[in-house]
């Protein structure tokens, strides 16, 4: 069997101290090291809020500025639409006179025709009136 003496106890004491205080060290060292990289990552974050925001304002202001460009053209068929509803109304009557025309077009027709048979007729007789 062997003796542990006090010498051992101390070395082993203090082996345990270096230990502990490296222990410490490298704790100490981790967490400087992941505040690091979590400050690097909040930043990092920071900066792609930042950008998705200015992206998304600008694609806000395009959105708005067709839309307002959507609501000029519907105000401009609207007007359109209204300006040409007092013509709309006015097909029907539009389209009676022109019925009247075509009857008016026959009735001339037949009178040129009436004129020219009896003219016609007329130069065949040699002038005279006389049946």
């Amino acid at each position: 069997m062997t003796t542990v003496t006090s010498n051992d106890i101390q070395e082993l004491k203090d082996l345990l101290s270096a230990m502990r205080q490296e222990n410490r060290e490298q704790m100490i060292s981790l967490r400087e090291e992941t505040r690091e990289q979590i400050d690097t990552l909040k930043e990092d974050n920071r900066q792609q809020l930042e950008t998705l925001r200015e992206e998304n304002n600008k694609q806000f202001i395009n959105l708005h500025k067709e839309i307002t460009e959507v609501k000029i053209i519907t105000a401009k068929i609207e007007g359109t639409i209204q300006s040409q509803a007092v013509l709309t109304q006015k097909i029907p009557d539009l389209i009676e006179k022109v019925g009247e025309l075509k009857n008016w077009k026959q009735i001339a027709i037949v009178a040129i025709t009436a004129f020219t048979s009896a003219t016609i007729t007329w130069f065949i007789r040699e002038g005279n009136l006389k049946p």
